[in-house]
């Protein structure tokens, strides 16, 4: 760290004498940027301290809040999350006995309204008191019962509520940019204070963030809430003796940081004029950055590193535009290295300083989800039989929209299987597979349409890339784990989506990186195909051998996964994942091990954006954007993270899947609901069924199947006696 330390010196001394790059770097939309950075990670960091959670939705935390107060300013609306409706299901019955839908029970009502538009004060009020609920309801409802649990649940469950509040908003909203009223008590007059010039309103905001870094450093090291604080952190049982109350001080510290983060969230967004439910979700990564760098402990390198990340935002804007020697495309402007700085920052913290990052001291630590090993009935008559019954309705059953709900629960199915590998296997979170996914599926492109490789060669090449890129992704991996690994690997998908998949030449623009389809899996072919006397398809698109084409890869994949789990590699990964200590002590290589897990990860991965490239016959850089990798993660853990079964219920579940469609079509769930639901059942999988719905299906199946066999027992015992 003292290494980092002076290297930062010297580049900030280069900045400062440059005139050109200090005019570029201290500027107030940067000191701007880093004030709403430095309230994101300071609440991350209040957060780790109350309860031992790194909150991955902190950014999401202030979009939210900061729509609260936009839509109270603008119409007096306080508007409410989506709530499923149980009436619904009423509705729905009668209906299936009426010819005509006459019944319409209550909706559940969207907004409470106060009037007309509201003024600044009523309204920041308002959203204050909001922050101070969701504190609390997020600490109560989510994660106090998981006060126990291992850090996998509370990312999951960190991950969950990320979902769910952009989904909410996304759905609500769109991702339109809303306009955001000023601050009525500031200007944005510009003051020139030497070496920087910025307006009132960001000078402000800027003053109440350091305000809140050094009452928040007063409040930690003098009251005695803060001592508390500490030494819950350090020991929750000597906390406990002592008495102090470790649930106390969780709870108050999550209140405190949703409104920290609530209200700089509110102010920044009044600054920018402007937000969406995308960029301000985004900035948790350089927040979680700065927080390593504070060792999610001190406020003060954690309010320095968040301005820096923040301040370098303009100056790598200006230099990409303007200077020769950055890097460009087609001799254009290359998006996105604003997002490099945080990852390249992440991966040195945690190769210094991983090992000595502070680990919270709790009485007791749950264990992960059990990982079942593969029946033989499952590899010899349950997996065929579902691959043939997935075939007959893709085939022959299925009307376009399910068979392109089959072709996306396939798809599903293999993302769900590599994080299987990698998290379920391993315990490492990976929260970047759709990074690998994407960067298989250009590769694909790539070759088969500007280099005419033949269909399948493409496949093999854009996952064996995949993986290759995975292996460098596990690098840090070798000195970290857990939700360390989670950040670098979020980091990684927030850059490579900026910086690869904006990049024009990469992408193809606007109508996508095209790929040569054969014309038997074209999607667009909607001919008809005859079996045995059977005739498939229905004349529609999409093409039905198109799900087929990804069906077989499913079989062979989900087969590869099951038979690592049975082997002696599949028993060194749960070895390692239980005990790295342990595992190595009884002859595990683990740094070849998580090496290895990675790169099979990747490749499964890879293979599942080869085959979306295939089957979309383009390839746009929509599904792989770092929300993707996150919404992939949370259905692979609802179906179940450490099975193969698990995997196949993940898929089901998939926007746009089997299920969704399933819903929408029955019972009328708008497609827009089902990142709501997804997020929701994220939430209560991490606190009730940490196994999944595979888990608990094959639990209930091992419980009726002990008490058959101990009923045959007695039955046996009657005979014989």
């Amino acid at each position: 760290m003292t290494i980092g330390l002076a290297a930062g010196v010297v580049v900030l001394g280069v900045l400062a004498l440059n005139r050109e790059y200090r005019e570029n770097f201290f500027t107030g939309s940067g000191v701007a940027e880093g004030a709403l950075i430095a309230a994101i990670a300071l609440g991350v960091v209040l957060t780790y301290r109350g309860s031992g959670v790194v909150n991955f939705a902190n950014g999401a935390i202030a979009m939210y809040v900061a729509y609260v107060y936009t839509i109270l300013r603008s119409n007096g609306a306080l508007f409410l999350p989506p709530i499923p409706n149980p009436l619904k299901l009423v509705e729905w019955v009668v209906h299936l006995f009426q010819a005509h839908d006459t019944l319409h029970l209550v909706d559940i009502p969207v907004q409470i309204s106060f009037g007309s538009s509201m003024g600044f004060w009523p309204a920041l009020a308002i959203s204050l008191v909001f922050c101070v609920l969701l504190g609390l309801l997020l600490h109560f409802a989510v994660f106090r019962p998981l006060r126990y649990a291992p850090p996998l649940a509370k990312v999951v469950a960190s991950v969950g509520v990320f979902v769910y509040l952009q989904a909410v908003i996304i759905l609500r909203f769109n991702t339109t940019v809303q306009t955001v009223r000023p601050l009525p008590f500031v200007h944005k007059t510009q003051v020139d204070l030497g070496l920087i010039k910025m307006g009132q309103d960001q000078l402000f905001v800027t003053l109440l963030v350091i305000a809140f870094t050094v009452g928040l450093w007063l409040l930690f090291q003098y009251t005695r809430f803060g001592l508390a604080t500490r030494a819950a952190a350090e020991n929750e049982k000597g906390a406990v003796v002592l008495g102090f109350s470790p649930d106390f001080l969780a709870g108050s510290n999550w209140v405190l940081s949703t409104v920290i983060t609530g209200l700089l969230g509110v102010l920044v967004a009044s600054i920018n004029s402007t937000m969406d439910p995308v960029s301000l979700a985004a900035l948790i990564v350089p927040a979680l950055t700065a927080a390593l760098v504070g060792s999610f402990s001190s406020f003060g390198r954690t309010t320095i590193a968040a301005f820096l990340l923040g301040m370098q935002v303009p100056l790598v804007l200006y230099l990409s535009a303007n200077k020769g020697w950055f890097p460009s495309t087609n001799g254009t402007y290359w998006p996105g290295f604003e997002y490099v700085l945080p990852l390249i920052v992440i991966v040195v913290v945690l190769f210094f300083a991983g090992r000595s990052l502070p680990t919270r001291g709790a009485i007791t630590l749950g264990r992960l989800p059990f990982s079942p090993n593969p029946p033989a009935w499952a590899m010899r008559v349950g997996g065929p039989a579902l691959a043939l019954a997935a075939a007959a309705c893709g085939l022959f059953l299925f009307g376009p929209d399910y068979r392109g709900a089959l072709a996306n629960t396939l798809i599903g199915i293999i993302i769900c299987l590599s994080v299987v590998v990698i998290t379920g296997f391993v315990g490492q979170i990976s929260l970047a597979q759709m990074s690998f996914a994407g960067i298989s599926a250009f590769v694909v492109s790539k070759l088969s349409a500007e280099q005419g490789w033949p269909f399948p060669w493409p496949i093999f090449v854009g996952a064996i890339v995949a993986l290759i890129v995975g292996l460098l992704v596990a690098l840090p991996a070798l000195r970290v784990r857990g939700v360390n690994l989670a950040i670098v690997t979020f980091a990684f998908a927030v850059a490579i989506y900026n910086v690869v998949f904006q990049n024009t030449s990469v992408t193809g623009g606007y109508h996508g990186a095209l790929v040569t389809v054969p014309s038997w899996i074209n999607p667009n072919n909607a001919g008809r195909y005859h079996f045995l006397g059977l005739t498939a398809g229905d004349g529609l698109q999409p093409n039905p051998m198109t799900a087929m084409f990804g069906l077989v890869v499913v079989v062979v994949l989900s087969y590869l996964v099951a038979n690592l789990r049975r082997s002696t590699t599949g028993r060194q990964m749960l070895a390692m994942r239980s005990n790295e200590r342990a595992a190595a002590a009884a002859g595990v290589n683990v740094a070849a091990t998580k090496m290895l897990a990675f790169a099979i990860s990747a490749f499964i991965a890879g293979m599942g954006g080869a085959v979306l490239a295939y089957q979309s016959g383009a390839v746009t850089a929509g599904p792989f954007n770092y929300p993707a990798s996150l919404i992939f993660f949370a259905f692979a853990y609802l179906g179940g993270i450490s099975s193969v079964s698990g995997a196949v219920a993940g898929g089901l579940l998939v926007p746009g899947g089997l299920l969704f469609t399933f819903l929408e079509d029955r019972f009328g769930v708008p497609t827009g609901l089902t990142l709501v639901l997804g997020g929701l059942g994220l939430i209560l999988a991490a606190i009730q069924n940490p196994e999944g719905i595979a888990g608990r299906m094959s639990g209930i199946g091992r419980r009726i199947e002990t008490r058959f066999a101990s009923r045959r027992g007695a039955e046996a015992h009657q005979e014989v006696a």
